[in-house]
């Protein structure tokens, strides 16, 4: 009988769901598995879609301070007791419940900590019986990530830091896996050659290349000021400005290029290409998302980390700053110093280059098959 493996998301941002499909993509390429992947969102009362609508909220305007605040206060076992009742009452439903109990995986994948809660409460009710491993997206543990971790089989998370973290908050070392984060390895490894992807932009291969990432979903323009920035110091380097299916930001972008008649940027919509993209980039510019980070680290791109929402891209950043694999800016007129010595400095981006490739190839989603295979 073929195994019966549970992959599991939830849509609060990009990060969870993309690394929930890069493992199930993998897993069915590589197995005689039946897989079914699972996004909770979609099974959620009013009270749920409420939660995602702040979220979005939260990712579109930046309230930094109110979300690292509550991040913060939230780290702490007494703070997350309702954490449970929480996600069983916005994400409880007979439907979801069925899907999941019908399907009776041996091995459930979660990248969300609403999923894991499910799982494990499913599992105390007896109505299923599966290994649970949750993958923590950040490079940062938080409590609620943790609240079962007696009922979790195993975490997979970022580095060896993240295993120190928990292995303080009382998780056995046996039951954490600092494979990386999951990244979608078959595409890196069949990525175009540099001139092709040169070509395909109708790029100079004499300049520098800056990648910088802008979008965000529901017409928010908060990296608009960014772009601004980064127009207005005529830089040497080609800019490549990507505004996601953010029609809105892209449209007032064009529109600046064309009135200033700005020659060094090219502004895209939603790009498939990334990682051609970043293969040719000198320098990308973002804000510390877990799986965009992660993917940096393994293309050994330096980066130059704009602002986030706080909480977990707050420690995602410090930990890239420390590392010295990037650089963290704080507001406009810390990103416009920073790039103006990178232009003036060739050894700031070449030292940060110098480092990031002394780091092993991320091979997380490889270990995860072998995990699952021996299990």
């Amino acid at each position: 009988m073929r195994k019966k493996i549970l992959v599991m998301y939830a849509r609060y941002g990009s990060g969870h769901k993309a690394i929930a499909e890069y493992v199930a993509n993998y897993l069915d390429i590589h197995n005689d598995y039946d897989i079914k992947v699972i996004d909770i969102t979609n099974y959620g009362n009013a009270l749920a879609k409420f939660t995602v609508k702040v979220m979005d909220f939260v990712l579109n305007h930046h309230h930094e301070l109110l979300f690292d605040l509550s991040y913060e206060l939230m780290d702490h076992k007494i703070l997350t007791l309702g954490n449970n009742l929480f996600a069983r009452k916005i994400y409880g439903s007979e439907k979801l419940k069925e899907e999941i109990c019908n399907f009776n995986p041996d091995i459930t994948i979660s990248s969300h900590f609403y999923c894991s809660n499910l799982i494990t409460y499913y599992k105390k009710l007896n109505l299923i019986n599966c290994k649970l491993f949750t993958i923590i997206t950040d490079y940062k543990s938080h409590e609620f990530w943790i609240r079962n971790k007696n009922l979790e089989d195993g975490y997979i998370v970022g580095n060896k830091l993240v295993k120190e973290e928990l292995i303080k908050k009382g998780i056995q070392s046996k039951k954490i896996y600092p494979y990386g984060l999951p990244l979608n390895i078959t595409k890196i490894n069949n990525l175009d050659d540099v001139d092709t992807i040169y070509k395909r932009y109708n790029l100079k291969n004499n300049k520098k290349v800056y990648l910088f990432f802008g979008g965000s979903s529901s017409g928010s323009t908060y990296y608009y000021k960014y772009f601004k920035a980064i127009s207005k110091l005529n830089l040497n380097e080609t800019i490549i400005f990507i505004c996601g299916k953010n029609d809105k930001l892209k449209k007032k972008c064009e529109e600046w290029i064309n009135k200033n008649k700005i020659k060094n940027i090219k502004v895209l919509g939603y790009s498939f290409d990334v990682l051609n993209l970043m293969k040719i980039s000198d320098l990308v510019i973002s804000k510390p998302g877990g799986a965009t980070i992660t993917e940096c680290m393994e293309m050994k791109v330096p980066m130059l980390l704009i602002p986030g929402i706080g909480g977990q891209e707050k420690y995602n950043a410090r930990f890239i700053s420390r590392k010295k694999y990037g650089i963290k800016v704080r507001n406009v007129w810390s990103f416009n110093r920073n790039l103006k010595n990178i232009e003036k400095n060739n050894a700031i981006i070449r030292k940060m280059q110098e480092r990031l490739k002394t780091l092993d190839n991320n091979d997380s989603i490889v270990k995860i098959n072998n995990l699952i295979k021996k299990l």
